[in-house]
């Protein structure tokens, strides 16, 4: 027996060793690049990445309502043509950032929009990956409320223990984008 952490079972679990899922290998590698100094405000995607620019608002409730203070947001996205990295790439999340939630549980990040898959398998979105002190690591799919891929079926196959929220755009005049939402973390064990 050994401890692996889980990305798809969202704590930290004894397991039987095991390879780590090719998901699970790159959150391990992404996680070896986090910045020393992270704040509630941070970036994704470079301010040179072509694309729509996007800021992402968010308020971090804890289960009883409470602004989640201190929480480590992860967040990885694709480029505006869905593609998460080059074949082949060393860093297979090349559009990622780390963000801590403020006293009042707001992080912000500065992106560009996302893409769907090539395809159109998928509707855009962002991951976002909540490591917290009161409910364990926990993980979120904002996808965006504008999308042709967000269907009525779309959303009638998400049930209440859905990771996604939905979140819609609103367009500034200088043509960037901007989405502002609320997250409630779910108590510790239910997942």
């Amino acid at each position: 027996m050994c401890m692996k952490t889980t990305l798809l079972a969202l704590v930290t679990a004894l397991v039987t060793c095991a390879p780590l899922s090719a998901q699970d290998a790159q959150f391990e590698a992404a996680q070896k690049l986090r910045p020393a100094r992270v704040t509630s405000t941070e970036r994704i995607a470079p301010a040179t990445e072509p694309g729509v620019p996007f800021v992402v608002r968010t308020t971090l409730l804890d289960p009883s309502g409470k602004p989640a203070a201190g929480v480590e947001v992860f967040a990885y996205q694709t480029d505006r043509t869905g593609i998460y990295a080059a074949p082949g790439a060393a860093d297979q999340w090349r559009l990622k950032g780390w963000a801590v939630t403020d006293a009042q549980g707001r992080f912000e990040f500065k992106t560009i929009r996302p893409g769907s898959y090539p395809g159109g398998g998928a509707p855009a979105h962002i991951h976002l990956i909540f490591t917290t002190s009161c409910c364990g690591r926990q993980v979120s799919e904002m996808v965006f409320d504008d999308d042709p891929l967000i269907t009525k079926e779309f959303r009638e196959r998400q049930g209440p223990s859905s990771i996604f929220v939905f979140a819609r755009p609103s367009a500034k005049p200088d043509g960037s984008q901007e989405v502002a939402y609320t997250i409630t973390l779910k108590a510790k064990g239910n997942f």
